[in-house]
């Protein structure tokens, strides 16, 4: 079975370019390496980011905190220097927090689940990935939003 085509949202690119601008960018993705399209994701994406790790690289799959300290790992850095951007509660926003991540949540409109529990965590709510990449060009560069 051939992986559907890899697609870029509208906005990303833009988003991506200035991500990168201010931070090495990776994805991690809970996918099996027969459903994922590495080569059209690689092909899409080389300009601003760094590397890939699908959770069959890693051996590890989002929310287990080993996933995202994997990254840094690699990366040379702690997960406390980690900004980890993502649309899924369970598996991106309550992972990269249990990791030792700060986590942007790309809500889409939807409201914070868990009543207080993100705002006790410091969860950063983005509508899109647009407004992700502002909240992390503040969080890298120290700016006040």
């Amino acid at each position: 079975m051939t992986p559907a085509p890899f697609r870029l949202f509208p906005g990303t690119a833009a988003a991506l370019r200035r991500i990168s601008a201010v931070a090495t960018v990776a994805t991690l993705s809970n996918v099996t390496c027969v459903d994922a399209d590495t080569e059209g994701l690689r092909s899409q994406l080389s300009a601003w980011v760094s590397d890939f790790f699908p959770s069959c690289r890693l051996g590890h799959s989002k929310p287990d905190p080993q996933a995202f300290h994997a990254v840094a790992h690699h990366f040379g850095v702690t997960p406390e220097r980690m900004i980890h951007i993502g649309d899924d509660w369970a598996c991106d926003i309550v992972g990269a927090v249990e990791a030792g991540a700060t986590a942007i949540w790309i809500s889409g409109g939807r409201s914070m689940p868990h009543g207080s529990w993100g705002t006790d965590h410091d969860v950063l709510v983005a509508h899109d990935l647009a407004a992700a990449a502002m909240h992390t060009q503040h969080l890298a560069t120290g700016s006040v939003e």
